[in-house]
């Protein structure tokens, strides 16, 4: 593990412009894993923690509808002539032309000569944030280099692709391993275009790197949450519970609503490790209930959770009679409940959904399941933006959903975040 007091020393570096003479964290070893973040003090409910600030960032150009969106203030273009005139293979808008970041950019990629440079080509894009790491000075790339990297079989695919569409891509093998490493860190804990509300993220369309915050560990049921800086793109960090000193800080790598099954299988596979929080070690996710699915008894009326084994097909218990299911016939009930909501999704009116979710789903999948729980997120979601002409029916469900999520957020300690904040909002809206 890199020496928390050196990591320390090259983040209050990087953060020296927001002039913080009295941090509210301070970085440790952690029981978690590694480093960690902790407080040095109290923190109350929705106080600032910190303020976090891009040393990588750069398009995520995951879709074809976003490669048209300028390298540098990251606007959309024009659906034609947006590619930098100078052959550098980036889009770029006529005033971010003349920047300092992208000439230095230009610059880069025009030594490396693109096959196709008037052509948007996403591998090309996406590696823009990854090569901004070789003009980095040297104490921003120590610290690019003191951050957590997963060094998987993977790691070097990324930039071995994007070369193809070079005719002079270096050989350099430094500068390769830079780019390498830099790729590991940004796939561990780095940000590439966050659009999913169950995840709690505010929409961030971007490729970046928050030094700080990637240091922060992972906890299923965190006690912060963060939000962007719509022009600086920095990013601020703000306690969701009361948070006392010498605790440690957390955040969340999965959606607030998945499943303990589900979660474990993420973080295994996706950040190479094992979470054991109190809610990944409480079958019952604290009394939220969130996996649970009705005993297969037709003559009991318990819940059955799935046990706590790490494995990836746990078996499943009633918490009532005590009956002990396979996770293959769990999965098959799981199936069909979901299946059975999709189904109305994609035939039905959303009126039609609203009286499924309401009347008749509870017969066969309980409330607190994650299907149900998306389900209701999906119905708010949609008469949020009004798209359907709904009735005083409809929007006293809308409050009810949002009501049934909440109570759920709190049965698992979920604090501020902005789900809370969303569904609270909404259910404001219908209660006037």
């Amino acid at each position: 593990m890199i020496c928390p007091k050196r990591t320390a020393e090259l983040i209050t570096l990087h953060l020296a412009p927001f002039k913080d003479t009295d941090p509210a964290w301070e970085i440790g070893v952690s029981k978690i894993a590694g480093r960690g973040i902790f407080a040095t003090r109290d923190l109350k409910r929705g106080d600032v923690i910190f303020r976090d600030s891009p040393l990588l960032i750069g398009p995520a150009a995951r879709g074809e509808d976003t490669l048209n969106s300028c390298s540098v203030c990251f606007k959309m273009l024009p659906d034609t002539k947006f590619m930098c005139r100078q052959g550098c293979g980036l889009p770029v808008c006529s005033l971010c032309g003349k920047k300092q970041q992208h000439k230095s950019d230009c610059e880069l990629f025009k030594s490396w000569k693109p096959s196709e440079p008037d052509v948007a080509n996403s591998l090309l894009i996406r590696l823009l944030c990854v090569g901004r790491a070789i003009k980095l000075a040297k104490e921003q790339r120590d610290l690019v280099y003191c951050l957590q990297a997963n060094l998987d079989n993977n790691h070097r695919t990324e930039v071995r692709n994007a070369a193809k569409g070079f005719m002079e891509f270096p050989t350099d093998k430094k500068l390769i391993e830079i780019m390498n490493r830099t790729v590991a860190v940004l796939r561990t804990n780095g940000f590439d275009e966050t659009a999913d509300r169950t995840n709690d993220n505010q929409e961030f369309p971007h490729r970046a790197l928050y030094p700080l915050f990637a240091i922060m560990n992972h906890d299923c049921i965190p006690n912060s949450y963060y939000t962007f800086e719509e022009k600086t793109r920095n990013m601020v960090v703000r306690a969701s519970v009361d948070i006392p000193a010498g605790s440690e800080i957390t955040t969340t790598y999965t959606k607030l609503f998945t499943g303990n099954i589900a979660r474990h299988l993420f973080l295994k596979m996706k950040k190479g490790f094992t979470c054991k929080c109190p809610r990944c070690s409480d079958p019952t996710e604290k009394g939220a209930f969130v996996s649970a699915l009705y005993c297969r008894d037709t003559n009991c009326t318990g819940l059955a959770v799935p046990e706590i084994t790490g494995l990836p097909h746990p078996n499943w218990n009633c918490l009532v009679c005590k009956q002990k299911s396979t996770h293959a016939q769990m999965v098959k009930a799981q199936d069909f409940a979901s299946g059975a909501i999709s189904s109305k999704f994609n035939s039905k009116s959303l009126k039609s959904v609203i009286l499924y979710l309401r009347d008749k789903s509870a017969s066969f999948i309980p409330d607190s399941n994650y299907a149900v729980i998306d389900a209701k997120l999906q119905v708010i979601a949609r008469l949020a933006k009004r798209r359907e002409d709904c009735g005083d029916d409809e929007v006293t469900a809308k409050a009810k959903f949002c009501e049934d999520i909440l109570e759920i957020m709190d049965k698992l300690g979920l604090g501020d975040c902005l789900m809370r904040t969303y569904l609270e909002t909404e259910k404001a809206k219908e209660v006037k």
